[in-house]
Formats: structure tokens, C-alpha cells, sequence
């Protein structure tokens, strides 16, 4: 099974699982930059129609129906708690994935992760965390490598917006980053956040956390987490997420013996003051939609034989995990409250 990614009309097959606003942005974008790719999407039928139904091939509401097809990859963009039964029923076909993130729940048995991790041993299995193929990130990725900030003493991560900016078109509160029992709330929501912060610096252990809802927003999940914790790298690590702010502002600040690293995510900007003056900066010109194209490249790399996936499994449950442990130090937080 090979995909030729310096063709575009290469005839293969991908199914896309679910047909939610980041289903649909990966079917643009493949119709866009591989219009030879044959697309499909198995859908719940309980969504609504789109444009994006046009782009595609075919249409499926039954798994067997989908297998039949026999696609050559597949993409799973459905809601959360879909996430690990829709990868097993398609890993065990020998079919390679692009799980978007969060890989589950949280709630899942760890045995069927067991096997998932197993099977990713000879199937390609990439997890969505679409920042890690942001060209700043890799630029940051190797300015670390190179130690030019020195012993970092301390990393802050922080992303705030407004839920209902996101998706205008959209009733928020009916989005699945409003609704618990489709695995929303802003840590799963913005894990984004926690997956950068362990590929960047090193395994990360949460020392305390603060989970919130300000009541500025009709949902029934978390809109506030404030974590610090610990890095390998760094003696503080402080990640504050929300999605019930104005304006939107999405940064990361490293500061070190040797300088200080900021990279604005919405600007594409890196810029590196160092204290002996041999100042830095790096700019992407790329858009949103980026991102998620170098995404595609990479996993059609990765099940061509030609590249590793940046994110196995393995560390999509270990982002998990993290959220499992910021939970819970918020609850033991509330508990030892006089």
C-alpha cells in the first residue's frame, strides 16, 4: 500500500469518520491538494448537510459498509467518546489512522488502549495534535535542541478566546466543546495546549490545578483550567486555558539562563531576546488551514513508509493522562479547602 505524496492524483482511497467542522476542513483540504485521493465519510445521520458532501465519493452510515470500500487510510474526526471503538474497528483491518485529538475520553479501558498501542506497532497510527506540524513549532523544537536559552527556568502556556466566536454559524452550546457527553470542555478542548508543552520540554507532572466554569457561558463543561506543574526541563510550568475571553490570544514564553523565547501561535511570530544581544526572530506566513495540509503530508509520509508519526499513540494517551491528572488534583484541591 503506497501513497506517491509528490503526485496529487494518486488513486487511493481515505475515509473520513465523522463529518463535524474539523471532518469537513480535512475534506476541503484534501480535495483541494489531492484531488485524486478518492473520499469518503461515514457519518452518524444525525448531522446536517453540507457543501462538503459534494466533495466526496461516497457516503456510509454502517461500518461494514465503509470496510467494504476498503480505504486505504482513514481519518477519525468524530466526537471523543467514538475515538478509540472507530480506531480499533479500523486498525485491526490494517487500515492507518489520523485520530484527532483527544485520542478518547479519558474513560476508556486501558485495555483497549493496550491493544491500540500494540497494533501501532505495525500499522501507521499519527494523532492530530495539529501544532506539533506548525513551522514555528519546529523552530522552536530545535532552538531547544541547540540550548541556545540555556537551563529554562520557567515556560508559560496560554491560549483564551470566545466559544462562540469559533463556530458563528454554529449554536455553540450545541458543539461538541460545550457538551460533556461528547467529551467537551476546555481541557480536552485545548489539550493542544498540554501535548506542545510535553513535546517541547519533556515528561510534565501536574503539582496542582484550578478547573472552573464562569457561568459566562450556557454549557455543562469546564471553561477555565489553570495548571502548574513541572517540566524535565524547567523548575515552573504554568498553562492557562480558557475559552470564555476576549480578545483571542494564544502564546508561549520560555525564559532561560541565556534569554527569553515568545512565540505568538495567532501571529505565527518567534521572537528570542538573548542576553548577549544576538536577538532572534522567525516568522510563518502560513494560515490556518497550514497546518492541517503538513498534517495530511505527514501522514501520508508516515504510511508510505517514509516517516515516523510525530505523535504515536502513545503520547496522544499520555496528553490524556494529563488531563486525567489536572482533574484530579483540582478535586483534591477543593477537598483540602477549610
Amino acid at each position: 500500500m503506497k501513497f506517491n505524496t509528490k503526485n496529487p492524483q494518486s488513486k487511493k482511497r481515505i475515509l473520513i469518520c465523522g463529518l463535524g467542522n474539523i471532518g469537513r476542513k480535512h475534506v476541503r483540504i484534501l480535495h483541494q491538494f489531492w484531488p485524486g485521493i478518492e473520499k469518503a465519510v461515514m457519518r452518524s445521520g444525525f448531522g446536517p448537510n453540507c457543501p462538503e458532501t459534494k466533495l466526496v465519493e461516497k457516503q456510509f452510515f454502517e461500518y461494514e459498509q465503509a470496510i467494504n470500500w476498503k480505504p486505504d487510510a482513514a481519518v477519525i474526526a468524530s466526537p471523543a467518546p467514538l475515538h478509540l471503538e472507530q480506531a480499533l474497528l479500523l486498525a485491526q483491518e490494517h487500515i492507518p489512522l489520523l485520530i484527532e485529538k483527544p485520542i478518547g475520553t479519558g474513560e476508556d479501558p486501558s485495555h483497549k488502549w493496550q491493544d491500540l498501542v500494540r497494533i501501532s506497532l505495525e500499522v501507521p497510527i499519527l494523532v492530530g495534535y495539529v501544532l506539533r506540524h506548525d513551522p514555528c513549532a519546529s523552530f522552536v523544537k530545535e532552538k531547544l535542541r541547540s540550548n541556545c536559552l540555556g537551563p529554562i527556568l520557567e515556560a508559560d502556556f496560554y491560549c483564551g478566546s470566545w466559544l462562540p466566536d469559533w463556530r458563528p454559524n454554529l449554536d455553540y452550546r450545541q458543539c461538541v466543546s460545550a457538551r460533556r457527553d461528547l467529551g467537551g470542555g476546555v481541557l480536552m478542548e485545548l489539550s493542544h495546549e498540554l501535548d506542545l508543552a510535553q513535546w517541547l520540554l519533556g515528561p510534565i507532572e501536574i503539582k496542582t490545578s484550578s478547573i472552573m466554569q464562569s457561568g459566562l457561558l450556557e454549557i455543562d463543561v469546564e471553561d477555565q483550567a489553570w495548571l502548574l506543574g513541572k517540566a524535565r526541563d524547567s523548575n515552573i510550568l504554568s498553562i492557562r486555558i480558557n475559552f470564555c475571553s476576549h480578545p483571542p490570544r494564544r502564546n508561549m514564553i520560555l525564559r532561560g539562563q541565556n534569554g527569553e523565547l515568545s512565540w505568538d501561535l495567532l501571529s505565527g511570530t518567534v521572537i528570542i531576546n538573548s542576553k548577549n544581544n544576538q536577538d532572534q526572530q522567525f516568522h510563518s506566513n502560513g494560515q490556518t488551514d497550514d497546518k492541517f495540509r503538513y498534517q495530511i503530508e505527514h501522514f501520508l509520509a508516515c504510511i508510505d513508509g517514509k516517516a515516523k508519526p510525530i505523535c504515536s499513540v502513545s503520547e496522544g494517551i499520555h496528553a490524556l493522562n494529563l488531563v486525567d491528572q489536572a482533574r484530579l488534583k483540582s478535586i483534591q484541591q477543593e477537598v483540602s479547602k477549610p
